[in-house]
């Protein structure tokens, strides 16, 4: 007898189940009827004031005040007469523009103020083609154009590398590309692949 007790609830819970669910998609369904009504409703017609009109011409003016007067400030110098006193006054302020602009700096470029172009004489470019003979680990590129004030291709167009140094460089590149691996070298291949296109216009 408890069994049958026990057992009567869960039943009664799986047979209810069904008629839940079925009960929940009555009341969330939606008919052609209430969609037709609700379309209906929505479907408002536009003010005939937002519609252009076909019957009048389109060739007169539109009035269309602004929210605020305008200003005296704020009008054109082509639209004042020619006898006009703030033609004067624009005028005076104009010419205290332009001498307060006289007395300002020159405007400041910073790559102008990088290094000096041809700014070094010829014993400037011995003295780096012997600094850089002699010493080609110290005196770089990049340090010689820190000395001398100018750029590192400047450097480059007029002295070489000697031979035992272009050894060094591409000994040490290609012992940075042992240690690449397939992705990248695959990568630099395209990368040199584009290259070689985009220099052909192709």
């Amino acid at each position: 007898m408890d069994l049958r007790i026990l057992r009567r609830p869960v039943a009664n819970l799986f047979s209810a189940k069904p008629q839940c669910l079925l009960s929940l998609n009555a009341t969330a369904r939606r008919h052609e009827s209430s969609y037709r009504r609700s379309k209906q409703r929505l479907n408002v017609k536009p003010d005939p004031n937002f519609v252009p009109s076909n019957g009048a011409p389109q060739d007169h003016i539109i009035f269309n005040p602004p929210s605020s007067s305008p200003s005296v400030f704020h009008t054109p110098l082509k639209f004042l007469p020619k006898d006009d006193k703030r033609r004067k006054l624009l005028a005076i302020t104009q010419e205290r523009l332009n001498a307060l602009s006289h007395r300002l700096p020159p405007p400041v470029n910073p790559k102008q103020l990088k290094y000096e172009r041809h700014h070094l004489s010829e014993k400037d470019v011995a003295e780096i083609r012997r600094l850089r003979a002699e010493d080609p680990e110290k005196w770089t590129r990049v340090q010689l154009a820190k000395k001398f004030n100018c750029s590192s291709i400047f450097i480059g167009m007029i002295t070489e590398a000697s031979a035992e140094k272009r050894d060094l460089e591409r000994e040490k590149l290609e012992a940075v590309k042992a240690r690449w691996g397939p992705t990248r070298t695959a990568a630099r291949e395209n990368r040199q692949r584009r290259i070689e296109l985009a220099k052909r216009d192709e």
